[in-house]
């Protein structure tokens, strides 16, 4: 039930901003994308959510070939989180994370519509919002309606063990710590209960804690995959970075590496 992407590149305007990428995400792990800025991350995420049809390779989910179904059946797979979430009209919260279910009306799954709203609102610190509009919140705020939307879309499939897919295109680029942890937190839990989750993450330091495998993209192409533990080493993150870490001179690098050195404890 692995996603699995293979010689996928994906053009934009007609140049190939993804080119060769194969990889397999399995069920039960978090699986973290990451690489400069400009890498194709976000034109990697948006071709497995659908958005984008690919020049050349495949992609399979659970078996199925995605960009074959239609965007209804795609959607009823797989919960998008795009990295950037607008909305002119003053819509409340309540509404908005409700968006997440239109892919079920007319389903026998509509009936969870409302406990699915309800525990998407809940579980993304939402409760005291859920009737207020989206225009008057903050950057942040918008950013956990967005992840409550993408919970409620997947709520059937997650309690029912179905195979599902959750992408999170930089979710907690915009939120405080608390938040950053906490959504991440619940990306694990999904993962747990048997979800694939792929996320991408800007930040060394909260990929190594939430993250089990790593996929590092550099200018379109994979630099490396694996395990986060084993791959995700300081001499990697030099050289597609180009950031020194461990120095005792660079006190952020030095919580990088003692993240990334814990984990390979764990795993060794």
């Amino acid at each position: 039930m692995s996603l699995i992407v293979q010689d996928l590149t994906v053009k934009r305007n007609g140049r190939a901003v993804l080119r060769d990428v194969s990889f397999e995400a399995r069920p039960g792990r978090v699986l973290v994308v990451m690489g400069p800025n400009g890498a194709g991350k976000t034109t990697l995420l948006a071709a497995i959510g659908g958005v984008l049809h690919p020049a050349h390779g495949e992609i399979r989910f659970a078996s199925e070939v995605l960009h074959a179904l239609r965007p209804e059946a795609i959607a009823a797979r797989r919960a998008y989180m795009a990295q950037h979430f607008e909305c002119a009209f003053a819509y409340s919260v309540e509404d908005i994370v409700g968006l997440g279910r239109l892919c079920h009306a007319g389903t026998s799954r509509a009936a969870q519509d409302g406990a699915a709203i309800a525990s998407a609102l809940a579980r993304a610190d939402l409760k005291a919002f859920s009737r207020r509009a989206i225009t008057t919140l903050s950057g942040g705020e918008r950013q956990r309606v967005a992840f409550a939307k993408a919970l409620a879309q997947i709520h059937d499939r997650a309690l029912s063990g179905e195979p599902h897919l959750v992408i999170l295109d930089e979710p907690v680029s915009s939120l405080d710590p608390e938040h950053q942890h906490r959504l991440l937190g619940e990306a694990r839990q999904l993962a747990g209960r048997g979800a694939t989750v792929v996320v991408t993450l800007h930040d060394l330091t909260l990929a190594s804690i939430y993250g089990d495998d790593v996929l590092l993209l550099d200018r379109g192409q994979m630099a490396a995959h694996g395990a986060m533990a084993t791959t995700l080493t300081p001499s990697l993150i030099r050289e597609v970075f180009k950031v020194q870490v461990g120095s005792a001179s660079q006190e952020a690098g030095s919580v990088i590496l003692h993240a990334v050195a814990q984990n390979q404890d764990q795993a060794a």
